[in-house]
């Protein structure tokens, strides 16, 4: 079905009623990209050091209005120059090859819009992470609406997932495996969806200084996941709540998550205090793909994964600034993982530079210490340092 409407619309766009404007369009449409070079190495007291050096990009074409519609692809592809060690980097990194992530028709008309095809998505419960050189990426459609006043409204459904590699040296491909950031599964933390999954996602700003974003997943056959937060901002000050409560189509216990950050402003300096508990016998599942990870006491390195494991209290201070064209930020986590065998930290420092406006340096050196049930390594430090020139 999804085939005959991407078909249908390309059909529609190529037929001689309207071959000039479709001229037009192409003529008209934009073309942006990226270059990147990423080297990542960490260090194991227990298993030794791995490290990975390699080069890719992307390069996106989106066609110009054409009575509604839009056509648009992007291209990724991705070199690994070289790569030591352990296997620490193989799901998440070890990518030489090419994939089309986006491939896609979209067609607005007033404040709606339809999107059909791969495409990259970015909601709470549904997002794909681009930290790596390759962005996860998910196939499907969807749809939003703005006709209310200070409300969006969106419609998912989403049947493959591409993650960043295929687990064997080169990049993903669209399959049925979405991969989560459940403590619960097995690696690489991942639910095959036969049926697919269907969201609604709903964003607010209709109270002056008061942003709320809600949204609903159901993980057909698997996890239904409802995701609930708020902003309010009053100056230089800010107050964030969240809540995520997970209910598992099998016997699996329910799992409830909820957490609070306080932000504040002083001179050039932004501070930042979060505290999360999961108050419930149940892990919580975040979404799916990586980039569905908001725990506002997320780390840099493993996310928030520690966080939503049940009876799990995490904590975060984090304080930044930005001095001409270098920001610097420190950022210390801490997660008494009452249930499980011990608990972890991790003190995150990252480095930006700003060249110009396309040409980006940054770098990021976490040290962690902590053991967990599955595969942390006891006391290790990770730095990752990317380049990237965008056009």
């Amino acid at each position: 079905m999804k085939k005959t409407i991407l078909l249908s619309a390309i059909t529609l766009m190529t037929s001689n009623l309207f071959a000039g404007d479709l001229s037009d369009a192409f003529k008209n449409g934009k073309i942006k990209g990226e270059l990147k070079s990423y080297y990542f190495q960490e260090k194991q007291s227990d298993t030794g050091s791995s490290s990975i050096f390699h080069n890719g990009g992307s390069i996106n074409y989106l066609t110009g209005n054409y009575y509604g519609f839009n056509l648009g692809s992007t291209f990724q592809a991705s070199s690994v120059s070289n790569i030591d060690g352990t296997n620490r980097f193989t799901e998440d990194e070890d990518a030489s090859g090419a994939v089309l992530s986006e491939l896609f028709v979209s067609y607005t008309k007033g404040n709606s819009s339809v999107k059909v095809g791969r495409q990259y998505i970015g909601t709470p419960l549904i997002a794909g992470s681009g930290s790596r050189m390759i962005r996860q990426s998910f196939q499907g459609y969807t749809f939003t609406n703005k006709d209310l006043p200070n409300t969006s409204i969106s419609l998912i459904y989403v049947d493959r997932f591409q993650g960043r590699t295929d687990n064997n040296g080169n990049t993903g491909n669209f399959v049925k495996t979405f991969i989560t950031n459940s403590p619960y599964s097995n690696s690489p933390y991942s639910y095959t969806l036969e049926k697919g999954a269907y969201s609604i996602y709903l964003e607010n700003t209709s109270i002056k200084d008061l942003a709320i974003n809600a949204q609903y997943v159901d993980a057909i056959d698997n996890f239904k996941t409802v995701y609930l937060d708020s902003t309010y901002n009053l100056g230089n000050f800010s107050a964030t709540g969240q809540y995520i409560g997970t209910k598992f189509d099998d016997n699996k216990a329910d799992g409830n998550f909820i957490a609070l950050k306080l932000g504040t402003k002083i001179n050039a300096f932004t501070i930042n205090a979060a505290v999360s508990k999961n108050i419930s016998n149940g892990n919580v599942e975040s979404g799916l793909g990586y980039g569905a990870d908001t725990s506002l006491t997320a780390n840099e390195i493993y996310g928030g994964v520690f966080s939503y494991i049940n009876g799990a209290k995490a904590y975060k201070l984090d304080v930044g600034t930005k001095i001409d064209k270098v920001g610097i930020n420190l950022a210390y986590v801490y997660t008494d993982l009452e249930n499980n065998k011990s608990n972890d930290k991790e003190t995150d420092i990252t480095v930006s530079y700003d060249v110009n406006k396309n040409f980006k340096i940054n770098l990021l050196h976490a040290i962690v210490n902590g053991t967990e049930d599955y595969s942390r390594p006891n006391a290790d430090s990770e730095t990752r340092i990317k380049i990237q020139y965008t056009f």
